[in-house]
């Protein structure tokens, strides 16, 4: 594989990450098919459920993934009745039971990020990675686009199938809810 442009982000710590970026799109949806989970360094799940009325550092984990699954909560290591909304929020989206306990399932799901959403939407006009993945999760999902990193017509076409099929708003474009259902999405 040849390295055109690659991007280290450095800390005190050393080697944060390391992204390669593929010098063609053909590349591009190549890696995307072979490579569809990239699952974040997971704390291993601690042995026991944790639920209303916990505190402590397990807690403080599940509220730190929580706010990295885009679910946003204050993290004080106190499982109340926040915490309980945040969790099944995150099992509702992840299609769980939404029970509110974080058992090896949910655990799993808070460290389970295919593609973290860029942090804005991702709509007609708009190029990159970031669309290069849509368009390869909606070929997962049923749809049948080329894959080229472009967000035209026939792409937004699909996008606004895929939420009318999920019950989404359809609007052909993807925010949070869209990118998390997408890039969570099982048939």
């Amino acid at each position: 594989m040849r390295l055109i442009k690659s991007f280290i982000c450095l800390s005190a710590a050393g080697i944060m990450a390391f992204h390669v970026l593929p010098s063609t799109m053909a590349e591009a949806s190549s890696i995307t098919a072979s490579t569809r989970t990239i699952s974040a360094v997971s704390d291993p799940y601690p042995g026991h459920v944790i639920k209303y009325g916990d505190r402590g550092s397990d807690v403080r984990k599940v509220q730190n993934q929580l706010n990295k699954n885009n679910v946003p909560i204050y993290v004080d290591g106190i499982f109340g009745q926040t915490t309980l909304k945040k969790v099944k929020e995150l099992q509702m989206r992840r299609h769980l039971k939404a029970d509110g306990i974080v058992g090896p399932s949910t655990w799993t799901a808070l460290y389970h990020t295919e593609f973290p959403y860029p942090g804005h939407v991702v709509k007609i006009g708009d190029s990159g990675i970031n669309v290069t993945h849509i368009q390869a999760r909606l070929n997962d999902a049923g749809g049948s686009i080329k894959i080229d990193g472009i967000f035209g017509p026939k792409t937004q076409l699909k996008v606004k199938e895929f939420q009318k099929k999920l019950g989404l708003k359809v609007d052909g474009i993807v925010g949070p809810e869209t990118w998390d259902i997408l890039f969570n999405y099982e048939e």
